[in-house]
């Protein structure tokens, strides 16, 4: 008896040690039944952040799980995208990592981490939908101030109240191409067991430090790059460095501010064919009223106009991307949304300006969202990125989001 009961208590002692498993899931799809690309009215579906620019490619399902204590925990998603990109069935999503905690302010991580802190984001309108083509729904990375992640390792410093240190070194980094062959030795040298130290934990990792103070929260984000090369062909470290803040001290208006610039305009390739980035800044702002939110912002970039044959790169063209819309509650359950988009070439690296405008309405269930509207413009889809001017074309989106 005695024996029973000491296992009885050992068993509810190893239970009260470890936490439960946690499942969530979130799901977002997008059917088009009627859509004109200049030629041909057509009819697609896929996830929002394909863009106009894809037909079938499936929808995505997710189901996310989790668990954690004071000090140990992992989370592991898995996505169902039929026909995305080529492939087909489950497979890992975007995080797949453990973590644990040393200290009270120290915090560790391994694996598959879609590491987004101190991301300065702005998303309204049509981030959420049948997104415009040509990247023209800008969102996540606004004005280029994101990080670079991947897999690798995570170390998270949290010394005082409110200020945060994060580093991630990344076998893969999602800002760079993934089956770059460096070295010479004919294999990809970002994917784990085959990097050199110096990629991991510099030129495709990132750092970021950030202080969330009264009026709002600020952030520098330093993600090394591959080595550069002066105008003397020297090679020389590089690294893009972005500021941004999110200001909320004036009441019911939520400022983005970011800028982001790399240390070293020349190319990343000695014979300057692979220019190390330009320099962008954007202002956002989201202001609420009583029934309204009003959404405003405005992108520069400063290109490089030329490329010498010595490998210096001279800076000029100037581009820029604006957009603007309103979401307006009719009553708890429906709200009205437009998003005016426009962009220039010279911003988004495409051949001619581009130019949407989606009008439509959300209507707010339970763990649900059900959106429908028209969106029409030039050079925004649907068909493939164009290289060549667009006519006029219109889409009637419906986009079902779901999350458990």
């Amino acid at each position: 008896m005695k024996k029973i009961v000491g296992i009885m208590a050992a068993a509810a002692l190893a239970a009260s040690a470890f936490a439960e498993i946690n499942f969530g899931s979130w799901n977002r799809a997008v059917f088009v039944p009627f859509a004109y690309d200049g030629d041909t009215v057509r009819t697609l579906e896929g996830v929002s952040w394909s863009g106009t620019n894809y037909g079938g490619a499936g929808v995505r399902t997710g189901l996310g799980v989790s668990a954690s204590t004071e000090n140990a925990g992992f989370v592991m998603d898995f996505h169902n995208n039929p026909g995305d990109w080529g492939s087909e069935g489950i497979g890992l999503g975007d995080n797949g990592y453990v973590w644990v905690k040393p200290a009270e302010i120290f915090k560790v991580a391994f694996g598959k981490i879609d590491n987004n802190w101190g991301r300065l984001d702005h998303c309204f309108g049509t981030w959420d939908f049948w997104r415009f083509g040509n990247d023209l729904s800008v969102g996540e990375g606004f004005a280029g101030v994101e990080r670079q992640k991947g897999t690798g390792a995570e170390f998270t410093l949290t010394p005082v109240e409110g200020l945060t240190i994060d580093y991630q070194a990344n076998f893969a980094s999602g800002n760079d191409d993934q089956d770059a062959d460096y070295n010479g030795d004919g294999k990809s040298d970002q994917f784990v067991g085959n990097a050199r130290a110096y990629e991991v934990f510099w030129e495709t990792a990132s750092i970021a430090v950030g202080y969330q103070a009264d009026f709002g929260f600020i952030r520098a984000i330093v993600n090394g790059q591959r080595a550069g090369y002066n105008k003397d062909g020297d090679s020389v470290v590089a690294a893009k460095i972005s500021v941004g803040a999110d200001i909320t001290a004036v009441e019911n208006l939520n400022l983005k501010i970011g800028a982001t610039l790399p240390t070293n305009l020349n190319g990343y390739a000695a014979d300057g064919t692979t220019p190390a980035g330009f320099v962008k800044a954007g202002l956002g702002a989201d202001y609420t009223l009583d029934a309204a939110t009003i959404h405003a912002q405005a992108e520069l970039a400063v290109n490089p106009k030329e490329i010498d044959t010595d490998n210096s790169v001279k800076l000029g063209d100037l581009g820029f991307r604006v957009g603007a819309g309103v979401d307006y509650n009719i009553n708890d359950a429906f709200a009205a949304v437009v998003d005016f988009r426009y962009g220039t070439n010279k911003y988004m690296g495409e051949s001619n300006d581009a130019l949407g405008v989606y009008v439509g309405a959300k209507e707010k269930l339970a763990n649900a969202s059900f959106d429908f509207g028209v969106m029409f413009g030039k050079n925004v889809g649907p068909s493939v990125a164009p290289t060549k001017d667009e006519p006029f074309t219109f889409a009637v989106p419906l986009t079902i989001t779901a999350s458990f």
